[in-house]
C-alpha cells in the first residue's frame, strides 16, 4: 500500500510523517526536484494478530504487510487561490499512490493566524480537483480529433474513452471528486490509466496541539468539520507528541499514552483507516519456516488469493483449508483445529475474509 502525504506549508505535515514512520521504519529514500521534494519510508503494518500467531507457531521468519509513506513538499496556499493546480513533479509523485493523506493544521503555530480547518479542507479538495480537470480537459480534444481517423475496434475504444472523460468532466465541474461519479466497470478501467487524484481515497488528518490531549473525548468532536465526500474520512492526532512517543521504549510508551489519554497510536489508527478506505483485508499463510501476511481487496476469491502467494497455486488450485486466526489460537494449531472442526474446506469462489489463515492445496 502506497500513501502520499500532502498538505499546506506549516501544517506539520513532515512531523506527522515522522510520527507515522518513526517507530516502525526510517526514511529509506529522499528525492529532490522542483516542488516535489519527497521523503519515502517503508514501514511494517502493526498487527497484533501476527504477533500472537508467531508466539504460537514460532516460525523461522515473519513477513509483515507493509505501507509506503511518501511525504511531498508542502503546497503553497497562493497556488490554490490562483487555481494553478499541482505541479508536474507532484502529479507524477502522487500518480502511483493507492491513497492520499492530507494533513490539516489544527494547532496554534505562533503566527497569529488561527487554524482554518474547513477552509484548508476545501482548498485541498480544490487543488486535487483542478489538477484532474486540467488533465481531462487536455486529453478530451485529442481523443475527439482521433475519432475522425479511426475505424472498427479502435474507434469503439476511443468513443468509450471520450464518453468516460466527458462524464468525469461534468462531475469535476460541479466541484465533486471523480469518486462521486457513477461509473461502469469499463469506464473505471479506462479512467484508471489516467491516475486521477480524486479517484483515490482521501484521509484528512487534523494535526492538533498538545493541549487538546488532556481531554479524553474523541479529538474529532472538538472541531466543526465539513461533511465527508465519497471516499473521504477524517482523523486527528498530535503529530509532535506521537513523534516523541515513537522514540520511547515499549514500557515508557504505554505510560506516555495513558498520561495523554491516547487510546491508539497514530501509526496504527492511520493504517487502519487507510485499509478501510481502500477496502483491504489481510489473510495469513503459515508453516514452520514462515508466517506471511497478505493484503488483498475485500471480495477477492480463494483462487486469486492463492495467486497472490504463487502463480502455481492459482493455476493448480484444488481447495483451500481455512480457519479464523482466533480459532486457530484457541485450538493450538492446524492439526487441533481440524479435530475441533474449526477448519473449513473452500473452493475457488470462496471470498477471503479478514483474519483468515489459509493452507492452499494445489497440483504442480
Amino acid at each position: 500500500m502506497k500513501v502520499g502525504i500532502i498538505g499546506f506549508q506549516r501544517s506539520g505535515k513532515t512531523t506527522v510523517f515522522n510520527a507515522l514512520t518513526g517507530e516502525m521504519g526510517g526514511v529509506a529514500h529522499s528525492q529532490v526536484g522542483g516542488r516535489a521534494t519527497t521523503s519515502l519510508a517503508v514501514v511494517k503494518v502493526p498487527d497484533k494478530r501476527v504477533d500472537r500467531l508467531a508466539d504460537l507457531m514460532h516460525p523461522q521468519k515473519v513477513v509483515h504487510a507493509s505501507v509506503e509513506y511518501h511525504d511531498l513538499a508542502g503546497i503553497e496556499r497562493e497556488d490554490v487561490e490562483k487555481k494553478i493546480g499541482l505541479g508536474e513533479e507532484q502529479l507524477h509523485a502522487l500518480a502511483n499512490m493507492d491513497a492520499l493523506l492530507a494533513v490539516i493544521r489544527a494547532f496554534d503555530d505562533g503566527s497569529g493566524i488561527a487554524p482554518d480547518i474547513p477552509g484548508d479542507v476545501e482548498a485541498i479538495r480544490l487543488e486535487l480537483l483542478i489538477s484532474d480537470l486540467q488533465k481531462v480537459e487536455n486529453r478530451l480534444p485529442k481523443v475527439e480529433k482521433s475519432l475522425h481517423k479511426m475505424a472498427g475496434k479502435e474507434l469503439e475504444q476511443a468513443r468509450h474513452e471520450f464518453a468516460a472523460l466527458n462524464k468525469v468532466k461534468g462531475i469535476l465541474e460541479k466541484d465533486l471528486p471523480v469518486r462521486c461519479a457513477e461509473l461502469f466497470d469499463e469506464e473505471t478501467k479506462i479512467l484508471r490509466g489516467f491516475m486521477l487524484l480524486t479517484m483515490k481515497p482521501l484521509l484528512f488528518v487534523l494535526n492538533v496541539g498538545e493541549e487538546l490531549l488532556n481531554d479524553e473525548r474523541d479529538l474529532l468532536t472538538k472541531f466543526l468539520l465539513p461533511a465527508p465526500l465519497e471516499g473521504e474520512r477524517f482523523a486527528a492526532m498530535c503529530g509532535e507528541i506521537e513523534a516523541e512517543i515513537c522514540q520511547l521504549s515499549s514500557e515508557e510508551r504505554q505510560i506516555f499514552l495513558q498520561d495523554y489519554h491516547v487510546s491508539e497510536q497514530g501509526a496504527e489508527k492511520i493504517i487502519r483507516l487507510c485499509y478501510e478506505l481502500l477496502g483491504y483485508v489481510s489473510f495469513f499463510t503459515m508453516n514452520p519456516k514462515e508466517l506471511h501476511v497478505w493484503t488483498l481487496t475485500d471480495g477477492t476469491t480463494a483462487v486469486h488469493a492463492a495467486g497472490a502467494v504463487h502463480s502455481d497455486m492459482e493455476h493448480g488450485f484444488i481447495r483451500a483449508e481455512v480457519v479464523r486466526w482466533d480459532n486457530l489460537l484457541r485450538a493450538g494449531g492446524f492439526s487441533h483445529a481440524r479435530k475441533t472442526a474449526d477448519v473449513h474446506i473452500e473452493g475457488k469462489d470462496y471470498k477471503v475474509q479478514d483474519g483468515d489463515v489459509i493452507q492452499f492445496l494445489f497440483n504442480v
